[in-house]
């Protein structure tokens, strides 16, 4: 089992994920084309950022948690027992297969993708993962905003870029990365292609899964060539 690791220490990495106002269409605004997470409603095949699904977690601050992904085999329905407590999803016309546990879990079906970890609450008591289906074209960005948890991507197509006071991560199709939360971020769709990734924020339930911050503004160090 792969077991993916923050890439660079101590650098808080954000999507899309919160469910924040989306600023007005406006051509003439240079953040037109900002991008807020918001409940899918069957709408997860578009451009943007879509809540499809959350979960329950317990939490300790500082106690490691893994985001596990597999992918399920296409028209199955598995019993209850082979997911293992897992939650099934929908997402890009494929159906996957999310925990969030200590690193050893395993379901009976599915096919591992990756597991993403460690992910440290920032708060003990019970959590929610929200997750999302995230789809960017290039020059795309999520609104600069804080996450109350960590975060962590798995990037199926595309590229992207991250953007924090404490520098600039990059990630392809393939790619697995991770963020603490608390740190105000840009998420860009950079590279040629449509960018598709999963998304999950682990936040305090009760608190929304991310907040706009309007304090920092990124360099435009992600779209630079």
């Amino acid at each position: 089992m792969r077991l993916i690791v923050p890439i660079v220490s101590g650098l808080a990495m954000a999507a899309c994920s919160a469910p924040m106002a989306a600023p007005p269409a406006n051509p003439h605004d240079q953040h037109s084309r900002d991008v807020a997470c918001v409940p899918a409603k069957g709408r997860q095949d578009q451009l943007g950022c879509w809540i499809v699904a959350t979960m329950p977690v317990a939490a300790t601050a500082g106690s490691p948690l893994y985001w596990h992904v597999y992918e399920l085999p296409a028209g199955t329905e598995p019993a209850a027992a082979d997911l293992a407590g897992g939650r099934p999803v929908r997402a890009y016309g494929r159906d996957w297969l999310f925990m969030m546990a200590g690193p050893d879990w395993r379901p009976r079906v599915g096919r591992h993708v990756a597991t993403i970890g460690p992910m440290l609450p920032l708060t003990t008591g019970p959590h929610t993962a929200s997750f999302s289906a995230a789809m960017f074209e290039p020059g795309m960005r999520s609104r600069i905003h804080t996450h109350p948890g960590p975060e962590a991507w798995v990037v199926l197509e595309g590229e992207q870029c991250l953007e924090t006071p404490e520098g600039v991560m990059r990630g392809g199709a393939g790619d697995s990365m991770l963020v603490r939360g608390g740190i105000p971020m840009a998420l860009f769709g950079t590279g040629t292609g449509t960018r598709r990734a999963l998304v999950v924020v682990l936040h305090p339930i009760g608190e929304l899964p991310g907040k706009i911050y309007d304090q920092w503004q990124p360099t435009g160090a992600c779209l630079a060539h």
